[in-house]
């Protein structure tokens, strides 16, 4: 029960961290367009606002979330199992 308790609070956890990212990104990407300078073409105003945040939140978020998904998976394992 506490595995499944966790793998909740980890996936929730990452949801809120990547959640956080995007609206912080959004938010940038509104002041990167207002200057109309210093984003990528490449990348647009968002893509620009984006990797200017970081991807560090965008991997953690990630490996919060799949190791979320394995304390879960397991916990359902380990009830089937006995």
């Amino acid at each position: 029960m506490k595995k499944l308790a966790t793998g909740l609070v980890l996936i929730l956890s990452s949801a809120i961290l990547y959640g956080s990212t995007l609206i912080t990104a959004a938010i940038y990407s509104t002041v990167l367009s207002k200057e109309g300078f210093g984003w990528d073409p490449r990348y647009g105003v968002f893509g620009t606002a984006f990797r200017r945040i970081g991807t560090v939140p965008l991997v953690f978020s990630i490996l919060l979330a799949v190791v979320g998904i394995g304390f879960t998976g397991f916990s359902f394992y380990q009830k089937k199992k006995s």
